[in-house]
């Protein structure tokens, strides 16, 4: 478990931060906790509002069986999120095809959601799919901040250079700007 300092622009882009290198490289499940969530009582935790970030990717699957295992012991709660980012906003003179595609895409991927959680985990929790058009950690923090979540599940890819230093990634975004606890999850 790591806080995080909400340290931010030229200082992190030159030296990084702690907290992120270790999501990204350990070997085990790291839980984040920013300094707006208040200090821990000696009861265990239950979290019940869980969101998990689905990109399909191994990392993200994994968490996802973080997730619904968090969501069973807690009898709690877990939406499953999945980003559509490169879906163009509709003109108004668009050719129904093109809407027809986009909701082809959206069905689909909704159908895909729906395939990754097991019959025995929707017995045990709630679970709840979302497909949405945004970039990925715009969507996952706007839910994450409009319904209450206790906590974030999402997989860490690990990629480093140059690429991550210039654009980030979601889960670097998402740890950075939580207002609650995100367990990074790494395939």
């Amino acid at each position: 478990m790591l806080g995080t300092h909400g340290r931010g622009g030229f200082h992190r882009l030159l030296l990084g931060s702690v907290t992120e290198k270790v999501v990204r490289t350990a070997p085990c499940p790291v839980l984040t906790v920013p300094p707006s969530v208040p200090a821990l009582t000696p009861a265990p935790i239950a979290f019940k509002n869980i969101l998990c970030p689905i990109d399909f990717a191994p990392s993200s699957l994994k968490a996802l069986a973080y997730a619904l295992d968090l969501g069973r012991q807690a009898n709690g709660c877990v939406t499953v999120l999945h980003a559509l980012e490169h879906m163009d906003d509709e003109e108004p003179n668009v050719d129904v095809s093109v809407r027809d595609h986009r909701q082809h895409v959206i069905d689909g991927a909704r159908q895909r959601l729906h395939a990754l959680v097991p019959e025995e985990s929707r017995s045990s929790c709630d679970v709840d799919e979302i497909v949405t058009i945004d970039r990925a950690y715009k969507a996952v923090l706007h839910r994450a901040a409009t319904v209450g979540t206790d906590l974030i599940v999402m997989g860490a890819q690990g990629r480093g250079g140059v690429e991550l230093m210039l654009y980030g990634s979601t889960t670097q975004h998402v740890v950075r700007a939580a207002t609650c606890p995100v367990l990074t999850v790494r395939a």
